[in-house]
């Protein structure tokens, strides 16, 4: 494989001497292990060779890997997530969390002061929280298999829009020829807040990794529908059933 290149694959994750099971597109085995997740969709990972978010030495396997052919890495862990840093564990005042309208729990995930951290105690008038990486000081170890080379020009365009929208490719029609790709959105996708934030990462991919392309998003707004002119009802229907009543009542009383 080089640089560039667009692979299907899948993969596990584990980490540390016990090599546990923190991640993986497998759903069976995510259920095995314990780390199912019903929002996630388990289905291939797809991955561009050389990409600065993929950690050099899986990089490195992947330009010498084959497709079919079980590849295993591992990742010191100061390459990986880094060692665990006791200058990351802070003491914060209760008085913090109230006014951020957190109500802190041993073991609870929060956000305070924009940072991520995970509460380890609570105790009168303090919280202590761990703002290391919840993976730091474990080795890594990744495991993967190349399913796919992806060469078509729009099956790139889908996968960088797979990776960087969770609703996926399957909200828009897309083309891509001569240099060209059209993204036409769906209803769902125009009116949703993610695409507008994933619309500018999709755009920057596609300029770094097909970058004769020019790009073009369409949304279509047909005109709003009339409404449908209301027909005054037909009294004259109305008026012989009431002369069709009148007239039995009266050959009753006869």
């Amino acid at each position: 494989m080089e640089d560039g290149d667009f692979v299907k694959i899948n993969f596990e994750m584990r980490l540390g001497n016990e090599k546990k099971l923190v991640a993986t597109n497998n759903e069976k085995l995510a259920e095995e292990n314990g780390i199912y997740d019903p929002e996630t969709k388990y289905k291939e990972t797809i991955l561009i060779v050389g990409s600065e978010n993929i950690f050099k030495e899986i990089n490195e396997s992947l330009r010498k890997s084959e497709i079919g052919k079980d590849e295993e890495v591992q990742i010191p862990m100061a390459d990986a997530y880094g060692v665990r840093d006791p200058n990351n564990i802070k003491i914060h005042t209760m008085r913090e969390f109230q006014k951020n309208k957190i109500d802190p729990v041993p073991g609870q995930e929060i956000r305070i002061n924009n940072k991520r951290g995970k509460v380890i105690s609570v105790s009168p008038g303090r919280v202590l929280v761990d703002y290391n990486h919840p993976w730091a000081g474990k080795d890594v170890f990744y495991k993967y298999t190349v399913n796919e080379k992806i060469e078509s020009e729009q099956g790139k365009i889908d996968a960088i829009i797979d990776m960087n929208y969770s609703k996926g490719s399957g909200n828009f029609a897309i083309s891509a020829a001569d240099e060209v790709t059209t993204i036409t959105l769906s209803e769902e996708a125009k009116f949703d807040i993610e695409w507008l934030d994933a619309k500018f990462r999709i755009i920057d991919a596609i300029r770094k990794n097909l970058p004769k392309f020019k790009i073009s998003i369409v949304e279509e707004y047909l005109p709003k529908a009339e409404p449908e002119e209301v027909k005054p009802e037909d009294s004259s229907s109305d008026e012989a059933v009431k002369t069709e009543i009148e007239e039995s009542e009266e050959k009753q009383s006869q």
